[in-house]
């Protein structure tokens, strides 16, 4: 099924996202416009249904229509529960749509693997947010009153 989809060297053309083990993922799902409703899962991982509501229902698949987006996040971690490393493969599971590409590898890397970096790492070349020095900034006392 999946042979159309992969190159010589057994690498798949379609996305493979990469994450360390134990490391939170968040995927963003969109369906373009169509009348078939499809159905989005990753082998191995579940992910709540509401990713910030407590205690919302765990799925590890999902029907989703045109237009309709899906938030995934695995708070547990890349890896599933155990958080152990391999390649998990994330398809929409209507076999028309995962035929035609609609499938990639969720890779995950041993904690220290130094294909990508790790979360939180340091290594960044981020900056820190900077107060104005031309008066107009918000007193934080008024944010805190919600003004």
């Amino acid at each position: 099924m999946f042979t159309a989809c992969v190159t010589g060297e057994s690498e798949p053309v379609t996305p493979t996202i990469l994450a360390h083990a134990g490391d939170p993922v968040r995927i963003h799902v969109f369906g373009a416009f169509n009348e078939q409703n499809q159905i989005f899962s990753i082998e191995g991982h579940e992910w709540p249904f509401k990713p910030n509501m407590e205690g919302a229902d765990m799925l590890s698949s999902l029907q989703f229509g045109g237009s309709e987006y899906l938030d995934v996040f695995i708070k547990e971690g890349a890896g599933g529960p155990t958080h152990i490393p391999g390649d998990y493969v994330w398809e929409n599971h209507r076999m028309p749509y995962a035929q035609a590409g609609q499938w990639g590898y969720l890779r995950v890397l041993p904690v220290g693997d130094r294909r990508i970096l790790p979360l939180n790492s340091g290594e960044g070349s981020g900056r820190t947010a900077e107060i104005p020095t031309d008066g107009n900034a918000v007193p934080v006392s008024m944010l805190e009153k919600g003004r």
